[in-house]
């Protein structure tokens, strides 16, 4: 597997308040990474010849966040974008919840979406990745977990970006890739879960929290709602 570093500032410029991030603060490059247990899981599934890139963050704070690029080919005619880090240091599940305390996350996008570096100065374009970079940081920063169904949002509703329509995301099994993608299997015996993003609209999330991710997910499947970020598509809840 082959994999370009991209050392960017965006990934601070662009990092969000929701956290109250304290500018102050200085980070330091000595915090835990998961490059080695990501990049060997890669190894698995991509040859050197795959056209994979590393958005890098400069400098960190608790853990090391860096995002995966994943090209679409013309026979996966989607990006992956696979988080790497957040895995690096244990969640704090609740002892009587089965559910791994180690995980990373992923969002599959449409071929045509620009990851371009030069297009991160448009919302449009960047808030997948900022919204992956903060769902990496929360757990660790604020002593809780995310799993299956677990949603995240912004206050008061409002959308993650701009015309998008989508004002949160559910953490759910991935529909398109294998058990083997996302599952990495630790040499402690622990395993690394991978969940797949899915953007909701607010309706859709009322009705998650009333009645459980499954029942959303059945909802997704009866109208034919794929696990591909798209934007504008169908609420099933409206």
């Amino acid at each position: 597997m082959k994999t370009i570093n991209y050392t960017t500032i965006l990934f601070i410029l662009f990092s969000t308040t929701t956290y109250g991030q304290n500018t102050d603060i200085k980070m330091s490059k000595n915090v835990p990474n998961s490059v080695e247990i990501i990049d060997n899981h890669l190894d698995q599934f991509f040859d050197e010849d795959s056209d994979i890139k590393v958005f890098d963050e400069i400098e960190s704070e608790l853990i090391h966040r860096d995002v995966y690029f994943i090209k679409a080919t013309e026979e996966r005619q989607y990006h992956i974008l696979l988080s790497c880090g957040m895995s690096a240091l244990p969640m704090t599940v609740p002892k009587d919840i089965a559910s791994s305390e180690f995980i990373e996350i992923m969002i599959l996008l449409p071929k045509e979406w620009n990851l371009e570096y030069e297009s991160f100065s448009e919302e449009k374009n960047y808030w997948p990745i900022r919204i992956m970079k903060e769902i990496m940081m929360l757990p660790h920063e604020n002593e809780t977990w995310f799993g299956f169904g677990h949603t995240y949002g912004h206050e008061e509703d409002e959308e993650l970006a701009e015309g998008i329509g989508f004002n949160s995301i559910m953490l759910a099994s991935s529909m398109e890739l294998s058990d083997e993608f996302t599952q990495i299997e630790l040499d402690n015996g622990k395993v690394v879960e991978i969940y797949t993003l899915i953007p909701l609209y607010k309706e859709e999330l009322e009705f998650k929290k009333k009645n459980g991710a499954s029942a959303l997910l059945e909802k997704f499947d009866k109208f034919g709602i794929e696990e591909i970020v798209k934007i504008g598509r169908k609420n099933v809840c409206k």
